[in-house]
């Protein structure tokens, strides 16, 4: 289903592409590569329905709408006279029912298509634009089936590469932990790699890559750069180890910042800029340019770019003690600065967050 409806996107082709599974009809009308409009024969997934299930509508409203449906008289027009639905919902509710047609067919794991290219014929309907790059997006994040997710990915040992379609990217919805995923693709690390690193569980990780290479905005590499790859392979890993290393200390110093935060405590950039000062008389070189205003995070970036003249041993030596130093710092003065309760629970933090720490 991602793969066929991003050809379709790609083509620009018009038509209507009809899903069966047992009784159950769908068909996806599609004007220059864009889903406009789509049907479905499961009565619990018509427009009314679809409406009474969100509390958009009564059941009095929705049995009073239905008893007057003619032909030339849809649905949502009535409804809109009944004044059971503003004017202004209507767009927006037919929007999230055709989403929903769709959606559920990337859940299907057998079933019949066919694509007829011709004029769509819906111009007696409320025609959409939706975004085909965010549907696909949408219907990948729904999907369960673990073998064809681990297919299309490619294996653990893919190393993937950023094919530069900004275009594209542009036109997504992305949630944080996804662009965090697309980050880590370098064309260095593979797969198990950047599962090592995400936020996101290895599923979800695999799912998301599988959906950017779908989308265009990665590919795999050829057997030219994974041998690239594999020469720096031993050097790759230490630098993977080091950024899981530092990331797990980020999260550490960022739920005590939001911990601290959610406690009303509106000096908390001020109460972490003066630990992080007090470090810096040690780590200087380390601490160059970092601050720590972005919800306590030390950018990662940013400390590489500081010692990147070390030898990697030295640089992971010399990250991890100085991480390490900050959030002790970070530590010590919650009882004199906060309380004594503030200081339990961000014990409690530290404790977890080196717990985690020796499990890498």
């Amino acid at each position: 289903m991602p793969d066929l409806l991003r050809s379709v996107l790609l083509s620009g082709e018009s038509g209507t592409l009809t899903f069966r599974q047992g009784e159950v009809q769908k068909t996806i009308y599609l004007q220059d590569g864009r889903v406009v409009y789509a049907r479905s024969s499961d009565p619990d997934e018509r427009l009314g329905e679809v409406l009474l299930q969100h509390g958009k509508i009564t059941v009095r409203q929705y049995l009073e709408a239905s008893r007057q449906i003619r032909p030339g008289r849809r649905l949502g027009a009535i409804l809109v006279e009944m004044e059971a639905l503003e004017a202004d919902e209507l767009l927006p509710s037919v929007e999230q029912h055709v989403k929903e047609i769709l959606l559920d067919i990337f859940t299907w794991t057998t079933g019949e298509y066919a694509f007829v290219m011709t004029d769509p014929g819906v111009s007696e309907l409320v025609t959409l634009n939706l975004s085909m790059e965010n549907l696909i997006l949408e219907g990948i994040r729904k999907l369960r089936a673990w073998r064809r997710i681990y297919d299309g990915v490619g294996g653990l040992d893919v190393v993937l590469v950023p094919t530069g379609n900004t275009d594209v990217l542009y036109k997504l919805s992305l949630t944080e932990e996804e662009q965090e995923v697309l980050s880590h693709v370098s064309g260095r690390a593979t797969v198990e790699q950047i599962c090592q690193v995400s936020y996101l569980s290895n599923f979800e990780t695999c799912r998301a890559l599988w959906g950017f290479q779908i989308l265009g905005l990665l590919r795999r590499g050829q057997a030219t750069e994974a041998a690239a790859a594999g020469e720096g392979a031993r050097v790759r890993e230490e630098e993977m180890d080091v950024e899981a290393i530092v990331e797990r200390l980020n999260q550490t110093l960022g739920r005590i910042y939001g911990f601290l935060a959610g406690r009303g405590a509106g000096d908390v950039d001020v109460y972490m800029d003066e630990a992080l000062k007090f470090v810096s008389r040690k780590y200087e070189a380390l601490f160059y340019d970092i601050d720590l205003s972005h919800y306590g995070r030390a950018d990662y970036d940013q400390l590489l770019a500081n010692v990147a003249d070390l030898p990697p041993n030295q640089r992971r030596q010399l990250m991890i003690a100085g991480l390490t130093e900050l959030l002790k710092a970070v530590a010590s003065g919650i009882r004199r600065s906060y309380g004594a309760q503030e200081q339990a629970v961000v014990d409690g933090i530290v404790k977890e967050g080196f717990r985690k720490l020796g499990s890498l």
